[in-house]
């Protein structure tokens, strides 16, 4: 099932990073109104640290939320969210959504991810916004709410790895998942966060992500109990204060150095990019 991957030229990248951009001021904009706590994370902390803006060769913006925040983001955004131009999608606003965290998805454009067009999601170039559960203090507990979530984030996608997988076993497999109703997987992921984000814990992480984590289990929580400005591409936006712990924890202590010239590369591949008229106005 190989599909020619969409090239990502000087332009196109320099059009993405403008739209990322413009998705951050967004978020950042309704969550100021709202007193909403949030963190830029990944690519886009280390850029505003070590560059002050995008990461010359990143095409994308991350942020993280606690889950009580970005419950208010939720609802703030029923209000505040400029819908002309951007959409919330999670799996409450989107039936044919499958990942249990959020993205801001720019209206009139488009972004086909590789191997996801037979997926029926509202589409558009978008922009992750992680949520950080908590997960259980313990080794045992830990392992076993790590393999459940594991287990959870495969059915879910399912619907893209049972075409996608270049195992036909693990085809097979995932087609047997896929039969799992999607709302009960959600159900289920809703009674396990509900569960431990009641709980004092010291760690949490983005439960639906890959088993292979940054770190073992989470981050600590106490990174994120204080924030602080950084500059990102000349604005504003909120950042953990412990922003040196987190990217050491992400990137190793030598996150300042460069990574070699061969790993400049933007990382989201897509068959389709489109702009619609936004740049032509």
């Amino acid at each position: 099932l190989m599909t020619e991957n969409f090239e990502i030229t000087k332009d196109v990248l320099e059009k993405l990073q403008k739209v990322e951009l413009e998705m951050l001021i967004e978020v950042n904009r309704i969550c100021r109104k709202n007193n909403i706590n949030y963190s830029i994370m990944y690519g886009t902390l280390l850029g505003a640290v070590r560059n002050g803006g995008f990461i010359p060769w990143d095409d994308d913006c991350d942020v993280v939320f606690k889950r009580d925040e970005y419950e208010k983001f939720f609802e703030a955004c029923k209000k505040d969210l400029d819908t002309s131009r951007f959409f919330l999608q999670e799996h409450r606003t989107d039936p044919y959504y499958l990942f249990g965290y959020s993205k801001l998805r720019r209206e009139n454009t488009v972004f086909e991810r590789t191997g996801q067009r037979n997926i029926k999601q509202h589409g558009g170039i978008f922009m992750d916004l992680f949520i950080l559960d908590n997960i259980p203090d313990g080794t045992v507990e830990r392992i076993l709410n790590k393999f459940e979530l594991y287990v959870i984030r495969n059915a879910l996608n399912s619907k893209i790895f049972k075409d996608t997988s270049y195992n036909p076993f693990k085809r097979n497999f995932y087609r047997l998942l896929d039969m799992i109703p999607k709302n009960i997987l959600f159900d289920r992921l809703d009674r396990i966060q509900k569960k431990y984000n009641s709980k004092n814990t010291e760690l949490s992480r983005r439960y639906t992500w890959g088993i292979d984590e940054d770190v073992p289990f989470g981050y600590p929580n106490k990174l994120y109990n204080d924030l602080c400005e950084l500059e990102f591409e000349g604005h504003k936006f909120l950042a953990t204060k412990y922003f040196k712990e987190q990217l050491t924890i992400l990137y190793g202590k030598d996150y300042m150095r460069l990574p070699p010239e061969e790993e400049r590369y933007p990382h989201n591949n897509a068959e389709e990019i489109s702009f619609g008229d936004i740049f032509d106005r």
